[in-house]
């Protein structure tokens, strides 16, 4: 029977079956979640300034240059968008829900080298389903798409050095050889260091394994590394001379060797962090991987244990002992443990206590999950509507079904367990969030200035990005000392006042008030409109 489930899911089936189950569970509140300040905001604005102006080689954010990221992001967004709905930020979304959903793909590939298609597909869904890659699909960022490049070098170094590990023989054909460089070089171009980091990481470890260079030779490094250079080289000499060599001083200093040094804009954690994170971010797979914690340790010399900690080991203690922690930086390691948890699980049934630790972490993340959201909307005066409850009821044969799938050692049910459990949340939460209108000030603000079509829109004490995004960056962002500047020019002119701000409104009409929290620093809002006809 085993052996029947395994060759179903040989071919093109695993992969497609992972990927359908990735799109299946990013769209609940995929196209009615509002702009998410700050980062997915600034993206996606920059990106439309890009299709905007047409400069495909600066990149700018309102009058500001955005240099922190490379620029392969924004042509993709740009892109993407340009042809689907360039002043709605689904459209930006697409390219993380595309990336999010090869990653998914790539990872069942990457198992398939040690592993039966069952198991790999399990691989796949884990991923899938994972709390974490479902929120960076649903995001117009980088993280998606950078674990999709990664992955794809991980594929080429796994073709190389499994199942066999140090007998295996690393013959990699041209076309596959430069798709590692390839790859590294898209990754590059899309967030700068991480996925060369991964790769040359994994790389360095299985060498040492094998205590030799002969994988390193089949990767064809003088052409590989000039094929990664041309990718890369074009646009960091233009970006260079265009911004006389500010990209370097904003990317590299300003925010890679600062954020090592000290945690920035209050994202500060101690190590050990993400460690405790990882079983909330990747649930429901990480009550399989605490069931499956044994078998990797017993697994542990053998080739893909090898190859998968390698792989997740160096970059997740890198994030770690960073000072600057935000919750997705350890991502691009769960392809890793994902692998790991299949893998361990393929190969023996975990023992009574480890299933237990696995069946208890599956209940008490969703519920802790479900309460905080509860209480979250109360405090925010909000009631969950009826997506909530369907997802919370949807919960209870999804946890269920994994649970005795892993009793059970049976890995259709643990599968389909992961499936549904994943999909019960994104039920249950993202289209709750979308309802909340006080978590969404930008939403009133821009609503309130297409209400006065012919009105140049101000605000003063405000300036998310999400809120540029909104008005196709028509608001005018200011601070006291320059709002006499800003109201110079003849003409009507909305202002929106948060009320922290003192101003004198003494011949202005009043036209409002909204009432919000700023997502990007938990601060509750309170604004103020007035209208000069």
């Amino acid at each position: 029977m085993k052996a029947a489930v395994s060759g179903a899911w040989t071919g093109w089936r695993a992969p497609v079956a992972a990927m359908l189950v990735m799109l299946a569970l990013a769209l609940p509140g995929f196209f009615t979640l509002p702009p998410v300040d700050r980062d997915e905001a600034r993206f996606a604005r920059a990106s439309a300034q890009m299709i905007e102006t047409g400069d495909l080689i600066d990149i700018r954010l309102g009058d500001e240059p955005r240099y922190k990221k490379p620029v392969g992001i924004y042509w993709l967004q740009a892109a993407v968008a340009g042809l689907t709905a360039p002043d709605r930020i689904w459209a930006y979304r697409l390219v993380s829900l595309a990336g999010a959903m090869a990653a998914v793909g790539l990872t069942v590939l990457v198992a398939r080298r040690a592993m039966g298609g069952g198991a790999a597909l399990m691989a796949g869904v884990i991923m899938a389903s994972s709390f974490l890659l479902g929120g960076e699909a649903r995001l117009a960022k980088t993280d998606a798409v950078q674990l999709a490049c990664i992955l794809a070098a991980q594929l080429v170094l796994a073709h190389a050095f499994l199942p066999g590990g140090r007998t295996q023989q690393p013959a990699l054909s041209p076309v596959a050889a430069m798709g590692f460089w390839a790859a590294v070089g898209a990754g590059i171009l899309v967030k700068g260091p991480i996925t060369p980091l991964v790769a040359f990481s994994t790389l360095t470890v299985i060498c040492l394994y094998r205590r030799d260079l002969a994988i390193l030779r089949a990767l064809r490094p003088l052409p590989g590394v000039a094929l990664m250079l041309a990718i890369v080289a074009p646009w960091l000499i233009a970006i260079t001379v265009k911004s006389g060599g500010a990209f370097w001083q904003a990317s590299v200093g300003e925010d890679l060797l600062a954020k090592v040094g000290e945690g920035q804009e209050n994202h500060g954690a101690p190590p050990g962090s993400y460690l405790l994170a990882v079983w909330g971010t990747l649930w429901p797979g990480a009550a399989l991987l605490a069931a499956a914690l044994p078998g990797i340790w017993r697994m542990r010399r053998a080739p893909l244990a090898v190859f998968a900690l390698g792989w997740a080991v160096p970059v997740w203690l890198l994030f770690e002992l960073t000072a600057t922690k935000l919750i997705h930086y350890t991502l691009p390691a769960y392809p890793a443990l994902a692998i790991l948890t299949a893998g361990a699980l393929a190969a023996a049934p975990p023992g009574r206590l480890a299933r237990a630790a696995g069946s208890l972490l599956a209940v008490a993340v969703p519920v802790l999950m479900l309460v905080a959201m509860w209480l979250g909307a109360r405090d925010l005066g909000a009631v969950p509507g009826w997506t909530y409850f369907a997802g919370a009821a949807l919960l209870v044969p999804g946890v269920a079904l994994l649970i005795a799938g892993l009793w059970r050692n049976h890995r259709a049910a643990m599968t389909g367990g992961l499936a549904a459990s994943g999909l019960a949340l994104s039920v249950a939460l993202f289209p709750t969030l979308a309802r909340i209108p006080v978590l969404w000030p930008s939403v009133a603000l821009s609503q309130a200035a297409a209400a006065h079509p012919g009105c140049r829109f101000v605000t003063l004490g405000y300036g998310e990005p999400s809120l540029l995004f909104l008005t196709q960056g028509a608001v005018r962002f200011t601070d006291a000392a320059g709002l006499a500047a800003a109201l110079a020019e003849p003409g009507c002119v909305l202002l929106a006042v948060e009320l922290r701000e003192a101003v004198d409104s003494a011949g202005w009409q009043s036209a409002g008030s909204v009432q919000g929290v700023n997502l990007g620093n938990g601060r509750s809002l309170d604004f103020a409109l007035y209208l000069r006809p």
